[in-house]
């Protein structure tokens, strides 16, 4: 019998504008506390209801951006690259900046700071296990492939 390979699909620049678009919008606010930690901006406001507000813009954000990716579903369909690397890169500094807001986010919580070590080395072998598997599936960029 013939050796048959699984079947490999080619994704369309939709999927992979959807799945970058989405995880920027996880991503979003985390990183702008990230900018409003290194510029002390929680000592001029209220940073809970700087979050709050934030956290909304970010929804409308998140709906304004669902629509234009709805309307331009069918251009976006027809584009196909066999590797997707350069917005496997993006989506890599994205995790990576939005990893190290959520790290921010849990200290303006006012979370045990002596905790902050276990719960990043968690979230990213998490965040890191999930990239692994959207780089092999979605993006063709096997990053622990043997040759």
């Amino acid at each position: 019998m013939m050796d048959v390979k699984r079947k490999l699909r080619i994704y369309s620049q939709y999927e992979i504008n959807v799945i970058n678009f989405y995880a920027s919008m996880i991503w979003l606010l985390p990183m702008i506390l990230v900018v409003t930690y290194v510029f002390e901006v929680d000592r001029l406001l209220n940073i809970n209801q700087f979050i709050f507000w934030t956290a909304i813009s970010n929804g409308v954000i998140t709906l304004i951006g669902t629509g234009v990716l709805l309307l331009k579903r069918d251009a976006m369909k027809r584009k196909v690259k066999a590797g997707y690397r350069n917005e496997f890169v993006y989506l890599l500094f994205v995790c990576a900046f939005g990893l190290l807001g959520f790290v921010v986010f849990y200290d303006y919580m006012g979370f045990d700071r002596q905790f902050i070590a276990n719960v990043l080395i968690v979230t990213a072998a998490l965040l890191f296990y999930i990239l692994l598997k959207l780089g092999r599936k979605f993006y063709k960029f096997d990053y622990m492939k043997k040759k």
